[in-house]
């Protein structure tokens, strides 16, 4: 018996008495809202191993605006993955029965919806700092001197060029990631939602 058929068997009981307790999704169960929550938690898994990896090469480096530069990414990822994390914690596998199901499942549509545009919106200006990080670093190792290599006119072009390109380009591949991990999900859910709001 799912959610939807718990509530409804509630309401065709006509209770006389305040109902108290909670239906608990199970953390095997297909239902959208545990996937949800099982997709922020790999999501959280992955921001952690990149993180890990951001503050080795932070290490691995002598120049300081490289060092600045990747600094500003590892910042970035605490800051992505304290949300995520907030966000998993707020996603409510357990639903009291004494509330709406419909408004509760609505709610939580509207918040996980919101958190990823809010997120798209975020990363736009985080790519242009990931992407220079990453050119300075191909510039140490390539050149052993980065000062000089930024003096020339060139260098700085092209590095403007790669950031107009990529930028749209992760922009995209993000969209693109969030529909994988977090789309179907929502897809289920709206349909869930759509399903409990018709008439009996």
């Amino acid at each position: 018996m799912d959610l939807g058929d718990v509530w409804r068997k509630l309401e065709e009981d006509k209770l006389s008495k305040p109902v108290t307790g909670a239906v608990e999704v199970p953390k095997e169960s297909k239902h959208p809202i545990q996937k949800l929550k099982n997709s922020y938690k790999v999501t959280i898994a992955f921001t952690i191993a990149f993180l890990i990896g951001f503050i080795i090469l932070l290490f691995s480096f002598n120049e300081p605006l490289v060092r600045i530069s990747l600094a500003l990414v590892i910042f970035s990822y605490v800051f992505f993955l304290a949300i995520n994390y907030s966000m998993y914690k707020k996603i409510k596998v357990d639903f009291p029965v004494d509330q709406s199901l419909i408004k509760a499942l609505r709610h939580t549509y509207d918040f996980i919806s919101s958190n990823i545009r809010f997120q798209e919106r975020v990363a736009l200006f985080i790519y242009p700092v990931a992407g220079t990080a990453g050119f300075l670093m191909g510039g140490s190792l390539g050149s052993g001197d980065l000062d000089s290599m930024l003096k020339e006119k060139t260098v700085i072009f092209t590095l403007i060029i790669v950031l107009i390109v990529l930028t749209p380009i992760c922009y995209f591949l993000t969209k693109w990631m969030y529909k994988i991990s977090y789309g179907k999900c929502l897809v289920e859910l709206k349909a869930l939602i759509n399903e409990l709001e018709k008439p009996d």
